[in-house]
């Protein structure tokens, strides 16, 4: 399977939004990260949210491979609040970020079936949904032992030690780092380059839907 082979959109309707939940569902319970829920859906207060977007990643057969949540918050568009700040709120390093504008990466899931192109195509889509909005920075808060392949493919810095995260049971390390940082460092990456493009074309041709119209 090929990246193009897939699509890679918002989940807006009810049904979309169902296999976004069921994944993630699917997805923390494999390593008990959450408690069993009989509706077997995991969704949060940040879903209802306006400036919350979920990205799903589906094949030919409409199967559910990934899903991320991006948060953008921008206080000049009085979209202020995302996971993190109900984790490292207090802490200096994010409290600098959280004065400028950011997007924040969470709830990011894949499917057994999902491939590496998956998550490089989900990481474009946060970066063009960066640039679209005018934020300075992305922020994301991966399990700990995942933090590595952030700053390896990406860039990404660890600002604050380990904690844990809102409404699962592990612990995430604090990975930032400024969009312009971000196209430096992928300049000669084409996929990655490629994903960032192609998101960005696609968000803008849906710039007229109320979700994505600037507040």
């Amino acid at each position: 399977m090929t990246t193009e082979t897939l699509k890679c959109n918002i989940a807006k309707s009810p049904e979309e939004l169902e296999k976004v939940y069921r994944l993630r569902y699917a997805c923390y319970r494999r390593k008990r990260s959450i408690d069993e829920r009989d509706d077997e859906q995991f969704n949060d207060s940040f879903d209802e949210k306006p400036n919350s977007f979920s990205f799903l990643v589906t094949n030919q057969q409409e199967d559910a491979l990934a899903t991320v949540r991006i948060s953008v918050v921008d206080p000049d568009r009085g979209w202020t609040d995302s996971p993190v700040c109900h984790v490292y709120g207090d802490d200096p390093s994010f409290q600098q970020i959280q004065s400028e504008s950011y997007v924040e990466a969470s709830r990011l899931c894949f499917g057994p079936q999902a491939r590496r192109d998956t998550f490089v195509r989900l990481v474009g889509n946060m970066a063009a949904l960066a640039e679209f909005h005018g934020v300075e920075w992305l922020v994301a808060c991966p399990r700990v032992e995942h933090s590595s392949v952030y700053q390896r493919m990406f860039g990404f810095r660890p600002l604050s030690a380990p904690r844990q995260y809102f409404g699962v049971k592990f612990e995430t390390q604090l990975l930032g780092i400024r969009v312009s940082e971000l196209r430096n460092y992928v300049e000669d990456e084409k996929p990655m380059v490629n994903a960032w493009t192609n998101a960005l074309q696609s968000l803008r041709q849906w710039s007229a839907a109320p979700a994505l119209r600037a507040a």
